[in-house]
């Protein structure tokens, strides 16, 4: 009976991962060069999976290090991708290696992000330039909460645009972080998005990129936007959906001003 019923659940998470690829079984079989009535076996619980069977949907179908673990999970066989949490010393020294080898040597803010917009990791630039609108709490501030609030909106000079970038990297996130969903509804629902058809009502071009303009207290401007990146060798599930964000200077005097302030 257990054997079944962990065949069946890996027959659904097989049905459910070809549905978000768009694959018919068909399609999966050629892709993994079976058959249809392999595949139709597989998600009915008629056959096992195998081991390499499964290495082989991993490797052809590109699957992230998460929907790999979610797959051998569900398989019964053993499952080599360890769930680990945020307390487990191999994360914790994943996450102060970046803090070290990267966050501490980029001479701008630099910051890591769980998929929820979690601040894991900072570095002294991005505290002394944004530490006054991190509230202090024990818990992990989140960098949402931080870009949509009054204070920092009221910053950003080109807000009308870059509110649209914020917009469609909020919707890409919300769709598989159910704590940024909440925030995105929440914003939308307070209308912070509702002037985004005016940036189609131009003539212009859409920009190569969109520099975000922060007004200065004391007047003047800084122009930067973000490199956005990962561990290119990850196979943790967990520390796959952690995002190194570092903020960079659009133009020199920008660059003047910024390690200015990131030198406090």
């Amino acid at each position: 009976m257990t054997q079944i019923a962990t065949v069946s659940e890996f027959g659904h998470v097989l049905r459910d991962l070809r549905a978000q690829l768009g694959l018919s079984q068909a399609d999966l079989a050629g892709r993994l060069r079976s058959t249809q009535r392999h595949v139709s076996f597989l998600e009915t619980g008629r056959s096992h999976p195998s081991v390499h069977f499964l290495s082989r949907i991993c490797r052809e179908l590109e699957l992230s290090v998460g929907q790999r673990a979610n797959l051998f999970e569900a398989s019964g066989l053993r499952n080599p991708y360890i769930r680990r949490d945020f307390q487990s010393v191999e994360v914790t020294q994943a996450l102060d290696m970046i803090e070290a080898r990267v966050l501490n040597n980029w001479p701008f803010p630099a910051l890591v992000l769980d998929p929820s917009w979690n601040i894991l990791r900072q570095n002294q630039a991005f505290s002394n330039m944004f530490g006054a609108l991190i509230p202090s709490e024990n818990a992990s501030p989140n960098l949402l909460s931080v870009m949509l609030s009054p204070t920092m909106r009221d910053m950003i000079a080109n807000w009308d645009e870059a509110v649209h970038i914020l917009y469609f990297r909020l919707q890409s996130a919300a769709a598989s972080d159910p704590h940024v969903a909440d925030i995105f509804a929440t914003a939308k629902s307070q209308g912070v998005f509702d002037n985004l058809e005016n940036l189609f009502k131009t003539d212009a071009d859409v920009p190569v990129y969109v520099p975000i303009r922060i007004a200065l207290p004391g007047g003047g401007e800084l122009q930067m936007t973000s490199l956005l990146g990962q561990l290119a060798s990850v196979q943790d599930a967990l520390v796959e959906g952690f995002e190194i964000e570092l903020m960079i200077p659009t133009d020199a005097q920008s660059e003047a001003l910024l390690r200015q302030m990131s030198a406090g």
